[in-house]
């Protein structure tokens, strides 16, 4: 729960809800405002764009170091994509009414909150040249290292089709991917179960892009041990 460690959360703590986050849960719908902000502490959000088509990519990854919804609590504005839980794990949940009061309250809060949610815009305009310049096994090693950071784990249960909707990319595309990451001892990877199991070589394979999450985390201890600031 480190985004709201970083807000000065004591008096906002009362007023939130622990949840167990699983697998493909929807936390927030495209076209209308959230309930809810929700503070990942093990889950990994993904922000999905949907296509006319039917297809769909990740547009923004949120773990312990940000939080779903703060925008559109604060403004009741409609939310501008889904959210889905990609990795199940805990959570915490603050109605949206509780939050807002808070900050209509506390301008160090509504300053603290207003700094996440620049900071994520940051990261997104990073993606998008990420995305258009850098090739799909650099762009998959940021990732990996990335989602390990924000959820605390080393072991991370991500089919191929998870995967290849993050990026925006072919399966078979992401297969190729995923095996060079495989033979060069930097993961482990079968039937939906991804493991790290070599960070610097991950690392290593990752572009220019890859720093670890803003101020608060680093990359997990692949020995087992959780590497969180």
């Amino acid at each position: 729960m480190l985004a709201l460690d970083r807000a000065g959360s004591g008096p906002l703590l009362p007023y939130t809800r622990q949840v167990v986050l699983a697998r493909g849960d929807t936390v927030s719908e495209e076209g209308v405002a959230a309930g809810a902000a929700v503070f990942p502490e093990g889950a990994l959000l993904s922000r999905v764009a949907a296509m006319a088509d039917g297809r769909t990519v990740e547009v923004a990854a949120l773990g312990q170091d940000d939080a779903a919804g703060i925008l559109s609590c604060l403004t009741s504005a409609p939310e501008p994509c889904r959210t889905v839980v990609r990795i199940g794990g805990p959570a915490r949940a603050i109605p949206a009414s509780v939050l807002k009061s808070a900050v209509d309250r506390d301008h160090g809060l509504r300053r603290v909150l207003l700094q996440s949610i620049q900071n994520r815009a940051i990261r997104i305009e990073q993606d998008l040249a990420c995305n258009a310049l850098h090739d799909v096994t650099a762009r998959l090693a940021r990732w990996l290292l990335l989602a390990c950071a924000r959820t605390g784990e080393d072991n991370l249960p991500l089919t191929q089709d998870d995967m290849a909707a993050v990026l925006g990319v072919q399966r078979t595309t992401l297969n190729a991917s995923a095996m060079h990451l495989r033979a060069s001892g930097a993961i482990r990877y079968n039937r939906g179960a991804l493991r790290v199991l070599d960070a610097a070589r991950l690392e290593a394979a990752a572009c220019e892009c890859y720093r670890p999450p803003i101020g608060d985390l680093r990359p997990v201890d692949v020995r087992g041990s959780r590497r969180v600031a």
